[in-house]
């Protein structure tokens, strides 16, 4: 297992990143939170797990900025885990089924503790939506993690971190 150090620019803040590569999946390491992923059957999976018992968020955009990043947002609802994919547009963040696009995220699940929270999904390299970023292998792409201490999804994250990976 390789172990490198990256760093992420946040604002002002420069915040040290600990990423490994383990036979076909990376794992980040951020502020207590991980970001495990890997490539499979042209679908990107991913792993996210932070310190909390509200919601988790997972997003990816073309560029550098919040506007427009896809991401899947979950929490435990209601006894069950449940997951949307929204899109940053403006001050809000709607589902993609109400812009007209098709969900494309699958294989949910997620537990959630009292200090503790864990979300799994997968989403396919290329978005039906060709603004969408790609999630190819090899890609580079700005990626956003963030989590909330409430799990009702319009709550602000308490947590939000953005920096660019290679997939």
């Amino acid at each position: 297992m390789k172990r490198r150090t990256l760093i992420a620019g946040v604002g002002l803040a420069v915040l040290p990143v600990r990423a490994w590569t383990n036979s076909g999946w990376r794992e980040i390491e951020l502020n207590r939170t991980h970001l495990r992923f890997w490539h499979e059957n042209r679908r990107l999976h991913a792993q996210f797990g932070a310190p909390t018992d509200g919601w988790l968020a997972v997003g990816f955009n073309n560029e550098q900025v919040l506007e427009g990043t896809r991401f899947v947002i979950g929490a435990m609802k209601n006894g069950s885990f449940h997951a949307e994919k929204h899109i940053v547009v403006g001050p809000g963040h709607p589902t993609v089924q109400s812009l007209g696009y098709e969900a494309t995220v699958t294989g949910v699940t997620g537990e959630v503790t009292a200090t503790h929270s864990t979300m799994a999904f997968s989403l396919p390299h290329v978005f039906p939506d060709t603004s969408s970023p790609s999630l190819s292998p090899g890609k580079t792409t700005h990626l956003m993690l963030a989590c909330s201490q409430d799990a009702n999804f319009s709550h602000h994250s308490a947590w939000r971190r953005h920096l660019d990976i290679t997939l």
